[in-house]
């Protein structure tokens, strides 16, 4: 059935005040601090729902074929919500049938804007929180950080977290759902808009969507508020880049295919093994490192932070990040020689040919496997001071292979027009 918006809904969620609602009596062994950022990140959730969720050519798509409603996107705002409205309704017991729940878990799931606003709160709890003195130094010359350098907090504060901020948010929540109005009106809307006020228009159609316990414990989940970021990286992107780009730094981090809080077991272990003549190095100081080398201007920085984190996740013990990374490198080149040629060919014959010959069409576009070389090139060099090789072996780069122009330590002031005839 249709439903108001509040007043307050056509601001972004975080630029409004939180409205947390009224909290629980803490207990005795409550963590100093987890009540008040809970009540925070549970009014930007109560706004985010609020404020409404879009339906868009993406969910519009998944809601047909999920929920069996060919046309969808067809039908105007009334009629694809009254065809939607009983199909969304959970039960009383606040579980929904299989495709339902499918359908529920796809439209709350937390967008962007939700976790930039959440993550917002978050490094503005890191920053007024009391501990030790977070040290930045120089990464080049001066010894690794240690783990004093990677402490964390207390490893039950970020579960506690989630715990309350979940026990904050009401069993009987709705979420505003949006149906444009008007038949084709599904067009490039994302699903919630850093300008809300353009998504509340006056021809979209607005539900009252359901939220029953298990969904609204899904998105709370997938905030991911178990991930701590050690306060040593944190305190290096907030020394290091700007809000926006901190950010969106800090949901890199967060979603990391390894837990960051490991890292700081990960540094405290003894003197690192031998490899090839190097030692080993750990995941701790290269995720330090390449915040503050890589520079914040280079537009594909958070792009190539996730190039490096993937990396990271993989990186086999003993092996060195240069080798590693010159592996990807070499295949990305190699795909994208591949797929020049296949056009080549292409030219030449047609395709049911190529088929009888074994020749498979390419997977990834050249183009796009030039550009991320072209970023690998760049991170290679402002992070480890070296460009990516082009012939190495397992084990690291051979020793009789050229390595080019070694620029050392990369100072993003000085060093660029090296960086600019390398990649010219």
């Amino acid at each position: 059935m249709p439903t108001a918006v509040p007043p307050d809904a056509a601001a972004p969620a975080h630029a409004r005040p939180a409205s947390g609602g009224p909290a629980a009596e803490p207990g005795a062994d409550q963590v100093a601090g987890v009540a008040p950022l809970a009540r925070r990140i549970a009014g930007v959730v109560r706004q985010w729902l609020a404020t409404g969720l879009r339906l868009g050519p993406a969910s519009c798509a998944f809601l047909e074929a999920q929920l069996g409603l060919p046309g969808l996107a067809g039908l105007p705002g009334a009629e694809a919500a009254a065809c939607l409205a009983p199909l969304l309704a959970a039960s009383p017991e606040g579980q929904a049938a299989a495709d339902t729940e499918s359908a529920l878990e796809y439209l709350l799931y937390p967008d962007t804007v939700l976790r930039l606003a959440v993550e917002r709160l978050l490094a503005e709890n890191d920053a007024a929180a009391p501990g030790e003195e977070k040290a930045d130094p120089a990464f080049v010359g001066t010894t690794p950080p240690s783990v004093a350098d990677f402490h964390v907090a207390p490893c039950e504060r970020q579960p506690r977290l989630a715990d309350e901020v979940l026990r904050l948010l009401s069993p009987d929540a709705t979420a505003v759902l949006h149906v444009p109005d008007a038949p084709g009106a599904f067009g490039g809307a994302p699903a919630f808009s850093e300008a809300p006020d353009s998504v509340a228009t006056d021809t979209a159609v607005r539900l009252a969507l359901p939220v029953p316990p298990w969904a609204m414990a899904l998105l709370v989940r997938r905030l991911r508020l178990d991930r701590s970021i050690p306060a040593c990286i944190a305190d290096a992107v907030a020394r290091h880049l700007s809000e926006p780009q901190a950010l969106a730094v800090r949901l890199a981090l967060r979603d990391a295919r390894f837990d960051l809080a490991e890292l700081s077991a990960e540094s405290s272990a003894p003197t690192a093994a031998r490899s090839g003549g190097q030692a080993s190095e750990f995941r701790a100081d290269l995720v330090l490192r390449f915040i503050r080398r890589m520079p914040p201007s280079d537009p594909g920085y958070v792009e190539a932070l996730d190039i490096w984190l993937d990396l990271l996740h993989d990186l086999p013990p003993g092996k060195s990040a240069h080798a590693a990374l010159s592996v990807r490198r070499e295949r990305l080149a190699r795909a994208a020689r591949e797929a020049d040629e296949f056009s080549a060919r292409l030219g030449r014959l047609n395709m049911e040919i190529l088929m009888l010959q074994g020749v498979h069409a390419p997977a990834l576009d050249a183009d796009e496997a030039r550009r991320r070389v072209r970023l690998m090139d760049r991170m290679s060099l402002a992070v480890l001071g070296r460009p990516a090789a082009s012939d190495q072996t397992e084990e690291g780069m051979a020793p009789d292979s050229p390595v080019g122009h070694d620029l050392g330590a990369f100072d993003p002031a000085t060093g660029l027009d090296d960086l600019m005839r390398l990649l010219s």
